[in-house]
């Protein structure tokens, strides 16, 4: 509509318009702040943008168009998506943190703990019929929000006190060599690309780690301290099977 940028209603902060300055000039950029306070203005909304330019919009964009990772927000954890706060959040604990936490996993892998996890849930889906694990957001169960946005930039920060790269480049290189190459046979590790690709997106100011991976042709079994395991992927659930049930499962899934 030609006259939507003249509505206060139509204008909100993280927009993206174009607005036209005292001096005439036209710039595009992002609402920060709204300085009309009338519900209807025939110059324009005025508003401040990011970059603290200040004029009357004249033009509202659409929204972007919806990515991948959106998509998979809307459809939440099932069978084929997983999502994870952290890939370091046992990284750093006290040796009291430890000793006084719940988790079984935390007692057993201690440090390593979150990795672990982390290997597992993309074993379960190597197993089961591929997906997405994406590290980067939490779920709230205290909330009408199912899942909150939290981003890879404290697992960044993390690598930065260890000395590493704390960059997308640096994350992935953990990924593969602390989570993939310790845990998996080496058929993985050495032909990565086949089973697995990580990538990253921006999403609201935080970055997002999104393994997107693909059905093994293979049984795959990680090693865990001395131990082989198997993992599968039921419902909205990374579990470990054994015995009968393990040998049902593989010779109906890995049958062909």
């Amino acid at each position: 509509m030609v006259d939507e940028g003249k509505y206060l209603k139509n204008i909100k902060k993280g927009m993206k318009v174009e607005i036209k300055t005292k001096q005439g000039k036209m710039i595009k950029g992002i609402v920060e702040d709204l300085g009309s306070r009338k519900e209807y203005d025939s110059e324009g909304i005025q508003v401040m943008l990011k970059t603290g330019e200040i004029g009357r919009v004249r033009t509202i964009f659409p929204d972007k168009i919806p990515s991948e990772v959106d998509d998979l927000l809307k459809k939440g954890e099932n069978n084929r998506i997983e999502f994870k706060s952290e890939a370091l959040w046992s990284l750093n604990k006290t040796e009291q943190e430890i000793k006084d936490s719940k988790s079984l996993d935390l007692h057993t892998f201690r440090h390593k703990a979150s990795k672990v996890i982390i290997a597992r849930s993309i074993a379960a889906l190597l197993n089961t019929q591929g997906g997405n694990l994406i590290i980067g957001i939490k779920e709230r169960k205290d909330s009408s929000n199912h899942f909150e946005i939290t981003g890879i930039e404290e697992d960044l920060n993390k690598l930065k006190t260890q000395g590493k790269d704390a960059d997308k480049d640096g994350y992935k290189r953990m990924v593969i060599d602390d989570i993939i190459r310790p845990y998996f046979p080496s058929k993985v590790y050495n032909q990565l690309g086949h089973y697995i690709k990580i990538e990253f997106e921006d999403h609201n100011s935080k970055t997002l780690c999104n393994i997107k991976i693909n059905k093994s042709p293979i049984k795959i079994f990680l090693s865990l301290e001395g131990r082989k395991v198997f993992m599968i992927r039921t419902e909205t659930e990374s579990r470990q099977i054994v015995d009968e049930e393990l040998v049902d499962y593989c010779m109906s899934r890995f049958s062909n």
